[in-house]
């Protein structure tokens, strides 16, 4: 009887064990179901974030070098020669004669 009643407690027991590591597992991937579509959620609403600024800069991008005052363009884009300004008559203070040398920075021992 004595070995009855301990394969009995044993069975219980195992059966028991299972019964726990099956609720461990339910709890494992319940956990990890729920970081995924956590992290999922996360992912969607940064691809919707990113497609957003992607379009609105490309929006901007778009207006901001299609937009342009029409005084702004060069001369030569419009068809219109470039003004020269004739340069100033050359004065004694801005030429040195060819004769003269070169101021030279003497040189200082250290």
């Amino acid at each position: 009887m004595t070995r009855l009643l301990l394969a009995l407690a044993g069975v219980v027991l195992l059966a028991v064990t299972a019964l726990a590591a099956v609720w461990l597992v339910g709890q494992l991937l319940t956990g990890l179901g729920a970081f995924i579509v956590g992290t999922a959620g996360v992912l969607g609403r940064l691809l919707w974030f990113l497609l957003v600024a992607g379009g609105l800069s490309g929006l901007v991008f778009f207006v901001a070098s299609a937009w342009r005052p029409a005084g702004r363009l060069p001369a030569a884009r419009r068809g219109v020669a470039p003004v020269t300004r004739p340069s100033p008559p050359p004065t004694a203070v801005t030429v040195a004669p060819a004769s003269v040398p070169a101021a030279r920075v003497p040189e200082t021992s250290a």
